[in-house]
């Protein structure tokens, strides 16, 4: 009897942790799977290929998930073409998988070896080539000839008409896509280098749609595939938790990198790994031959170099992608320690005048007392729905130029979308930013609508903000919160981190009625900023404000003090402009403590300074603004300091 578990030893269990590491940074940085990695890694270390493919899918079926939530709750998910797609992949699935045991059963871990390294070749091939071709050339594609022959193609009693698409398709077509996808990822673990190209050049669906709706599938896909290589004792759960370790921290730096390299970049990344990858593979193909009598058998010597360099190859792929992505990560890093050095050099010069008693109302001259112009950013969800709604009333109320914009993104594994998708896309956000238009102007509000394009939303809209000079930009809340946050990463915490204006959070049944403001102070010069915003906004909203500064320290008795004397300070100002004030000093976590007395006082919007963390720094040392806003049921305004 074949063993199907290898014997983990620390040296083994410390070079999976490395390649779920690197599997980690190649996703994060490809915005793709990285089992093209893991599953010849694992099998080069001794892994029967059946007991890779069925730990791999166990590994990714929680990745999938936590995708999926994201993607449902922005709304870019096609729910209908995702159930069918995954109904007829787990039939797919099935078949793969059987397939798989038949060949152990059959020709044993040899058999099994050589069936997914030659399958793995044949994709990979296609894929790695195709890669470097569009890096090189930097080309776009064509217009989907087959997308628009399948949308022409009428079989009586199989019509069903998908969002995503726009019109009906025949359920012949998105069964079979949804049978082979499935079959696939049973066959190598991989199953999105096929199944969201197919969506997009067969049926017609946007880029952006595609990918979002196959993480439903990826999540269907997984989970079945894991609970039938488990039955049958070929999924390893000991590899799936080192890899995970590896990779979960893994795909953060991958996502962080992407930002400071262009886009050819990140394919010609993708095509050279996977050609090493298919070498390393190909390698290996004579010793499973010859060991099953296919062909004449090598001599041993012979077996032992290809083995080896076949080993070599792998890690050089997975040496060249670490040092790839890390430089474009360790380049990023310094770029923003040399921007914190910056930030504490101003701060040095700037902490004495922060105790000093705060200027008169003339100061509104200055950018963070002003809300001029306000900039909405909207992606047809709930949550921005409201963001929207909330951005009229605070232009009305402030007699401001709102501006709206959308951002269309452009995946880099499959951003040469078909001409006319392009079209329906930018169609449908031009549409929902001229309704909103409609909306603000039928408010009394001037209204402008912009619409970009890029794979960084934050970037995009940080940009767009520049752009147009905007004194705070608006946005909805997800409603994410703790490790889903961390593992996801927020397009709001990075407008945080790197817009120069104030960012006002919203959640979708939040409204700002000027009930009271609660503003958060720490003697900083950012909670000052803070408050010098604080003053415009009460007057604008006849509101009261509630001033809190928060004691969690070892120092209780002498943090109260100063704590108190940080309230009195800012209260007198406030008062001293005709705003109705009270302050209180409250102990414990400061996030935590902050929202507790915000719903218990009734708030209907928290104002408090950043400290503008961004990148890494932002996700170890996280950010009481990012805790509040995840937590708090009301808006979060985030003022940047000066």
């Amino acid at each position: 009897m074949e063993i199907n578990f290898i014997d983990l030893q620390f040296g083994s269990i410390l070079l999976l942790l490395i390649i779920g590491f690197v599997g980690g940074l190649v996703s994060g940085f490809i915005g793709a799977s990285g089992a093209f990695i893991l599953t010849p890694a694992m099998m080069s270390l001794g892994v029967p290929a059946i007991v890779a493919v069925g730990t791999n899918m166990c590994h990714n079926f929680p990745k999938a998930f936590i995708g999926a939530l994201k993607r449902v709750k922005a709304g870019q998910v096609d729910m209908k073409l995702a159930i069918v797609i995954a109904l007829s992949a787990v039939i797919g699935v099935f078949y793969g998988a059987s397939i798989q045991i038949y060949i152990k059963e059959t020709f044993g871990n040899l058999g099994s070896n050589l069936y997914v390294s030659l399958v793995f070749i044949i994709v990979l091939a296609i894929v790695g080539t195709y890669a470097l071709y569009r890096a090189i050339k930097g080309e776009t594609s064509e217009q989907s000839r087959v997308a628009a022959w399948v949308q022409t193609v009428n079989v009586p009693g199989t019509m069903m008409y998908f969002s995503s698409i726009g019109a009906k398709v025949s359920l012949l077509f998105v069964i079979v896509l949804g049978f082979a996808n499935g079959l696939l990822a049973a066959t190598i673990a991989v199953g999105g280098f096929f199944g969201v190209p197919a969506m997009m050049y067969i049926l017609g669906v946007s880029g952006l749609r595609a990918s979002a709706t196959h993480l439903i599938v990826a999540f269907v896909i997984s989970l079945w595939g894991t609970i039938q290589y488990a039955s049958s004792g070929f999924v390893d759960i000991r590899l799936v938790i080192i890899l995970l370790a590896g990779s979960l921290f893994g795909i953060q730096l991958g996502t962080i990198g992407t930002t400071y390299v262009k886009d050819y970049m990140i394919k010609v990344v993708m095509g050279v790994l996977m050609i090493l990858v298919l070498v390393s593979l190909a390698l290996k193909m004579p010793f499973y031959l010859s060991e099953l009598g296919h062909i004449e058998p090598f001599n041993e010597s012979m077996m032992i170099v290809l083995d080896q360099a076949s080993f070599a190859i792998l890690i050089l792929a997975l040496v060249i992608g670490a040092v790839i992505i890390l430089q474009a990560f360790i380049s990023g890093a310094f770029k923003y320690a040399k921007k914190q050095a910056l930030i504490e050099e101003e701060e040095a010069i700037t902490r004495k005048a922060a105790l000093a008693p705060f200027p008169s109302s003339s100061a509104q001259l200055l950018p963070t007392g002003r809300f001029e112009k306000i900039m909405v950013v909207s992606d047809r969800s709930d949550s921005s729905i409201a963001a929207a709604r909330e951005a009229i009333r605070l232009a009305q109320r402030t007699d401001g130029i709102l501006s709206v914009m959308s951002v269309i993104v452009t995946n880099p594994e499959h951003e040469s979308l078909a001409k006319q998708l392009i079209e329906k896309e930018n169609k449908d956000a031009l549409a929902n930013l001229e309704t909103l238009k409609t909306n603000a102007n039928d408010a009394g509000v001037d209204c402008k609508i912009s619409l970009r394009h890029g794979i960084e939303i934050s970037q995009e809209i940080v940009d767009e903000a520049e752009k147009s000079r905007a004194d705070v930009i608006v946005m909805g809340r997800r409603g994410y919160t703790g490790l889903m946050r961390v593992m996801m990463g927020s397009n709001t915490a990075k407008v945080i981190g790197y817009a120069h204006c104030s960012v006002l959070i919203v959640p979708k049944t939040a409204k700002i009625e000027g009930k009271k403001i609660l503003l958060a102070v720490d003697g900083s010069r950012y909670s000052d900023t803070a408050a010098t915003t604080v003053m415009s906004l009460a007057k604008h909203l006849h509101a009261s404000v509630l001033i809190v500064s928060v004691v969690y320290s070892e120092h209780q008795e002498k943090r109260y003090s100063e704590a108190t004397e940080e309230i009195t300070r800012v209260d007198n100002f406030l008062t001293q402009e005709g705003i109705s004030t009270e302050g209180r000093v409250l102990s414990g976590r400061p996030a935590e403590a902050i929202v507790e007395v915000a719903n218990a006082k009734g708030v209907d919007l928290i104002v408090m300074g950043s400290h503008g963390r961004t990148g890494l720094d932002r996700v170890l040392l996280g950010s009481v603004s990012d805790r509040v806003i995840g937590y708090a049921e009301c808006a979060v305004l985030v003022v940047k300091a000066a």
